[in-house]
């Protein structure tokens, strides 16, 4: 997948630590970027020809749970905020979509459930 230039130099500053050198990130941070790059995958899988499928489904619906943990875990914020980067960011950008296939398809759904794993862990580990 290749991203236009303003949305691949957002996601470097935001895989980066986002703290001043010497300086801790928050503990938003790792939340922050994993919605972030869970939305970048989100939509990459939607630009899939054929609709939505009921996997993508699934893991949309697996999305919505996760922000609601995260929600309970008062991540609200930093889940706000990687959403808010992303469709900030998006609409600058310039992204190829999925190619048409099963393979290039199943290889979008991995990466969004991927990422959504990846989500999951760093809701899971929050601590305000």
């Amino acid at each position: 997948m290749r991203m236009a230039p303003a949305l691949t130099m957002a996601g470097l500053l935001i895989a980066c630590d986002g703290a001043p050198a010497g300086k801790a990130a928050s503990a938003q941070e790792p939340v922050r970027r994993a919605a972030f790059r869970a939305m970048i995958a989100r939509d990459f899988l939607a630009s899939c020809p054929g609709g939505p499928r009921p996997e993508a489904l699934r893991q949309a619906a697996r999305y919505a749970e996760l922000k609601q943990l995260g929600l309970r875990k008062g991540a609200g914020q930093a889940i706000w905020l990687g959403e808010n980067d992303y469709g900030a960011l998006a609409r600058h950008s310039e992204r190829e979509p999925c190619l048409g296939g099963e393979e290039p398809y199943r290889e979008a759904l991995a990466r969004y459930s991927g990422a959504l794993d990846t989500f999951a862990g760093r809701v899971a580990e929050y601590r305000p």
